[in-house]
């Protein structure tokens, strides 16, 4: 009986790593230079660099040219702090390019969301955020009922920032580890009825 069990996960796990090619990767970069500047004081205002201020995501893709670098249209999910950049609805607009990950090196993306509500005048509020691997990304505030205008938020790529990434479990990864730990129990409990 358990021999049967094996044999079917093992056929199972097999198929499912044959159709599984798209891959997902956690990343994260770390330590930043902020800066923050109104419409009312455009000249950037600079702090100290924050080591502890992380922008970190997710993201899927499929290597459809089998180059070993992921890009463009092979990317099929991309999420910052949680919210994708691909699949925008409603209030909110959303753009993804420029996209870029070779395995050793870091990512590269250029990404952009707009949420936008009300009419100019009557209560109106836009939230702007940006990010440039590499470069910077900032978060812009604008409404119509404030003096100060737009305020900028911005988080400058230094030499110091860090890049890290690490890929994503498969789900036949969490099928077979609970598949074993099923037969490890199976095996003990049949050892302890023999006992």
């Amino acid at each position: 009986m358990i021999q049967k069990m094996m044999c079917g996960l093992a056929l199972m796990g097999c198929a499912l790593s044959a159709n599984a090619e798209v891959q997902g990767f956690d990343w994260a970069y770390s330590g930043f230079l902020p800066s923050y500047a109104t419409e009312m004081n455009p000249y950037p205002q600079y702090g100290d660099f924050d080591p502890d201020r992380v922008l970190k995501g997710r993201f899927y893709a499929e290597d459809l040219d089998h180059n070993g670098t992921f890009s463009g249209n092979e990317v099929t999910s991309f999420t910052i702090d949680g919210s994708s950049f691909m699949n925008c609805t409603g209030a909110r607009r959303c753009g993804l390019s420029n996209v870029s990950f070779t395995p050793g090196s870091a990512l590269a993306f250029d990404t952009y969301s707009v949420t936008e509500y009300g009419q100019y005048g009557s209560g109106w509020s836009r939230t702007t955020h940006s990010y440039r691997a590499g470069g910077s990304f900032y978060s812009v505030y604008e409404n119509d009922w404030s003096s100060q205008g737009g305020a900028v938020y911005t988080y400058h790529f230094t030499p110091e920032t860090k890049f890290a990434i690490s890929a994503v479990p498969e789900p036949q990864t969490w099928l077979m580890m609970g598949a074993g730990i099923a037969l490890l129990g199976a095996a003990k409990r049949r050892r302890s009825r023999k006992a």
